[in-house]
């Protein structure tokens, strides 16, 4: 079996860079399972999050590793009280760009009601251009829902502000 030592992806506008982390180990069911981590964090972060955890570990416990090991993609904290944790992570590409258009997503999320979605006859995530399209319209601020993604939160640009009722 040949051991993966890196990773290769080309960064393209619309598609992000996302690590996926497993965790096994711990007795706290939060930290236990996959916990995805989302940008701006990169494998630095990753790691220095898992030295946090293990350091966090080690002093509310009163215990030492005996062995910490591990290759690309994976860690295992051994410690003298017989407890492993182990960390496993792999690379992966979320493509936020429209389905119809390929126009990036990033930034432009709005959620409509469910049945003007379901009338629309799409799937995936459609730029509200295109959604526009499929259902003949222009959008107005009833069609959409009251979620944070149609909030000031979002940083939508303005003419999608003005369909949500924002401006």
């Amino acid at each position: 079996m040949t051991e993966l030592t890196g990773f290769d992806y080309q960064p393209q506008t619309g598609v992000l860079s996302e690590w996926q982390l497993s965790v096994s180990g711990y007795d706290d069911p939060v930290l236990n399972g996959q916990i995805d981590t989302l940008p701006p964090h990169g494998l630095v972060e990753l790691e220095i999050e898992i030295r946090t955890w293990e350091q966090d570990y080690e002093d509310d416990n009163g215990v030492r590793p005996v062995r910490i090991h591990g290759g690309y993609g994976w860690r295992e904290f051994i410690y003298e009280n017989g407890v492993v944790h182990r960390y496993e992570w792999v690379n992966v590409q979320l493509d936020l760009r429209c389905r119809l258009c390929e126009r990036p997503q990033i930034a432009k999320i709005y959620m409509v009601t469910d049945e003007l979605w379901e009338s629309s006859g799409l799937e995936g995530a459609p730029c509200w251009r295109c959604f526009e399209d499929a259902i003949g319209r222009r959008l107005v601020p009833a069609d959409f829902q009251l979620l944070p993604c149609n909030s000031e939160l979002a940083d939508h640009e303005l003419e999608l502000r003005t369909r949500i009722g924002l401006t």
